[in-house]
C-alpha cells in the first residue's frame, strides 16, 4: 500500500474510533436521563369484594425541572385512569395515591395539580399527607387525596389524568426510582376507586378497593438498572 492509502486507511480508522466514543457518552447520557422516569401499572390487588378488572391506573414519576418555581429538581406524578379496564370493563373513578420513597427524599410539597377536564384542582388535593395507611396494604410515605369526595372536580373518572407537580427535598440527587419503593408489606404504590359501576357493599356511595402492585412494574426496574448502569459508568471514570 501506498502512503497514500496507509494515510487514508489511518484517517478512517481515527474517524470510526472518535464516532464510536461519541455514540458511547450518548448512550451513557440518554441512559442517565432515563433514569429520572418510573412507570407503575397498577394491579388488580382490591381491598374488597369490587371485581378486579374494574381497578386500572398507572401512576408516572419523573424528576426534573418543571418550571413549578421551585429552585431544586422537582417530582411530576401522572395519575391515569383508563376509558375501560381490563376486557373492556367499565372502571371506578380515582380519589387518592399512595406512594413512598427512598430516604434520599426528606420532604415533598404540592405545587400544582392540572386535572386533564377541569384545570386547576391543587387545593382539592393539598396538601400532601405522610405515613397513612391504605386499608389492608399497609402504610405509605406519601398520599395525595382529594377530600371533597365522589363528585368533586379534582376526582379522576375513567378517561382523565391529573398531573401532580411537587418540590423536592433531599439529601441528595434523587430520580423517578427513588419513589418506586415497596413498604413493610412489599407494596409500591395504591390508589382508591370510588363511586364505581358495581359497587358490592353500597351503591352510589365510596368504596374502599385499592389497585395496588407488590413490586416495581417493568417500567420502574428499567429505570433502577438505567440508573445502576450509570452508576458503575461514573465510578470507572473516577
Amino acid at each position: 500500500m501506498n502512503a497514500f492509502g496507509k494515510g487514508l486507511l489511518m484517517l478512517i480508522t481515527r474517524q470510526i474510533s472518535w464516532f464510536f466514543r461519541m455514540s458511547l457518552g450518548l448512550g451513557v447520557l440518554l441512559a442517565s436521563s432515563a433514569a429520572l422516569a418510573a412507570s407503575v401499572s397498577l394491579s388488580s390487588v382490591s381491598s374488597d369484594a369490587t371485581p378486579s378488572s374494574q381497578l386500572d391506573a398507572t401512576v408516572d414519576f419523573e424528576v426534573g425541572e418543571f418550571d413549578g418555581g421551585n429552585a431544586g429538581d422537582e417530582l411530576r406524578i401522572t395519575l391515569t385512569n383508563p376509558s375501560v379496564g381490563q376486557g373492556g370493563d367499565a372502571l371506578f373513578n380515582i380519589n387518592q395515591v399512595f406512594f413512598n420513597a427512598t430516604g434520599t427524599v426528606t420532604g415533598l410539597s404540592l405545587l400544582s395539580a392540572t386535572h386533564s377536564v377541569n384545570g386547576d384542582v391543587a387545593v382539592l388535593w393539598s396538601p400532601v399527607e405522610t405515613g397513612l395507611t391504605a386499608d389492608g396494604f399497609g402504610s405509605f410515605d406519601y398520599a395525595l387525596r382529594d377530600g371533597v369526595g365522589e363528585m368533586s372536580p379534582g376526582i379522576v373518572m375513567p378517561g382523565q389524568n391529573v398531573v401532580f407537580l411537587l418540590a423536592i427535598s433531599s439529601i441528595g440527587a434523587v430520580t423517578g426510582a427513588d419513589f418506586v419503593v415497596p413498604n413493610a408489606n412489599g407494596y409500591t404504590v395504591a390508589a382508591k376507586f370510588v363511586n364505581g359501576p358495581d359497587d358490592p357493599e353500597a351503591p352510589g356511595m365510596e368504596d374502599s378497593a385499592f389497585g395496588t402492585v407488590p413490586e416495581p412494574s417493568t417500567g420502574g426496574l428499567l429505570a433502577l438498572g438505567l440508573l445502576a448502569l450509570g452508576t458503575r459508568r461514573r465510578k470507572r471514570q473516577a
